[in-house]
């Protein structure tokens, strides 16, 4: 039987939610053509070029479809629930259950519908101004909202749920809040205003004065996060060192933490250093999603050192985490760098991989942020070639996307600013912190 490959089958395929899940059961047991795998064209290989068998799903059909009327079984009843609750006069319980269909939705890595129910919620509830749901639902809108790209609609409800938390003295809670703003004004670049709101979060929690809570090593992080990224290196370790206090044997933090001293090791030039600490990170990371962030960080450090080769294969691994495991919004990250390795190798064919990492984008409807990010470091790497115009062209583009989005300071990759060929002229050297905990 003859193997098709994906970009064969996407093509043929028309694009239906309910064929979603097909398309991503079928991209995790795909393998690359190995008549690719030795020759120079292996290196530019995609997600496309995988190869599957076309009786693949007959083995995944039944589970598919059985996991499909689950998930509908389970949104019927809680919309139930919710309209009974709201039949009843009882607001709260039914912003509850339209709380936890959010959740639901962002567990499927559906953040445009976790956004609704989110909106849902505060609508049954928002003339109950003062309640814990309300918040809630405020931070879980601004969550996805910020998983959307919408930037300024996240920082809005985020400040509009630490106020309301803020005001019952619920301190964990506007922590939370405080710590989403802060993450949404750092992918702003307004680095001094994200500090603010780590900060807001530290005090809440001091004001509690309860034990420890895992809020407060995230905000801790975060501080040294901002710091970091400004060039203030020495300020930044105190909050970086008190995270590490604060976690103790919090095993959640583990991987975290060494890829934040990773990042501080990178940053100081300190590559042996800061690769050792990635790789134990990479090591103790149990979940695909963090073993993709770790995993590309490790692949900017030998990058940074010259070590294309080493580079490529920890990037390939990444990807392969990403695409066994369905984390298919994370492969614009991996064919950036991809195309970067193969653009210092000055492989005249590089451009194939920034191609599809945009193809990623449009097709499953990605922030535009990620498209900024990626014809910014596919202008890179045209300008490396002398296609100036080329270059150009997709630098102006991606301007025009960061200030729509009002970005004041462009993501830039590691090894631009810290390797061989070093501009320290700008700060934020990194887009791939591990730090996110709205």
């Amino acid at each position: 039987m003859k193997p098709l490959t994906l970009d064969e089958l996407w093509e043929i395929l028309p694009p239906h939610e309910e064929l979603r899940p097909v398309l991503d059961f079928l991209l995790s047991r795909s393998v690359p053509d190995p008549g690719r795998s030795w020759t120079a064209s292996g290196d530019l290989a995609t997600v496309g070029d995988r190869q599957i068998q076309g009786d693949a799903l007959a083995e995944g059909a039944d589970d598919l479809a059985e996991e499909f009327h689950h998930h509908l079984v389970r949104l019927y009843g809680i919309v139930a629930s919710a309209l009974a609750h709201l039949a009843a006069g009882q607001p709260d319980q039914a912003g509850r259950a339209f709380l936890q269909l959010a959740e639901l939705e962002e567990s499927r890595d559906r953040p445009d519908r976790a956004e609704a129910w989110a909106r849902a919620a505060h609508r049954v509830v928002r003339d109950e101004r003062g309640g814990t749901v309300a918040a809630q639902a405020l931070r879980r809108w601004g969550r996805a909202a910020r998983r959307r790209g919408r930037l300024d609609e996240a920082l809005l409800r985020y400040a509009e749920g630490f106020e309301i938390s803020e005001a019952l003295g619920d301190a964990r809670a506007a922590a939370e809040a405080a710590i989403g703003a802060g993450n949404v004004l750092e992918e702003q670049g307004r680095w001094r205003e994200a500090e603010g709101w780590y900060g807001r979060a530290l005090t809440a929690l001091d004001r509690d004065g309860q034990e420890p809570l895992p809020e407060r090593w995230h905000a801790l992080l975060n501080l040294h996060i901002v710091r970091r990224s400004q060039g203030r290196l020495e300020e930044s370790r105190a909050p970086l060192e008190a995270a590490e206090r604060v976690a103790g044997d919090d095993e959640g933090a583990v991987v975290f933490l060494l890829n934040a001293r990773g990042q501080l090791a990178q940053v100081q030039g300190q590559a042996e250093s800061a690769e050792a600490h990635f790789r134990t990170a990479l090591a103790a990371a149990d979940g695909a999603g963090a073993r993709v962030v770790v995993g590309l960080n490790l692949a900017e450090c030998l990058l940074a050192q010259g070590r294309l080769l080493d580079a490529a294969e920890t990037a390939r691994r990444a990807e392969l985490d990403a695409v066994t495991s369905g984390q298919i919004p994370r492969l614009p990250e991996v064919y950036r760098i991809l195309g970067r390795i193969a653009a210092t190798g000055d492989n005249p064919d590089a451009f194939v991989l920034f191609e599809r990492a945009l193809e990623i984008i449009r097709e499953r409807d990605l922030p535009a942020l990620e498209r900024a990010r990626t014809l910014q470091a596919y202008a890179e790497a045209e300008a490396r070639r002398g296609e100036t115009g080329a270059a150009q062209e997709l630098r102006g583009q991606a301007v025009h996307l960061y200030h729509a989005l009002g970005i004041k300071n462009a993501r830039h990759p590691w090894s631009e600013y810290f390797g061989p060929e070093a501009n320290r002229d700008t700060p934020d050297p990194s887009e791939r912190d591990l730090a996110d905990h709205d």
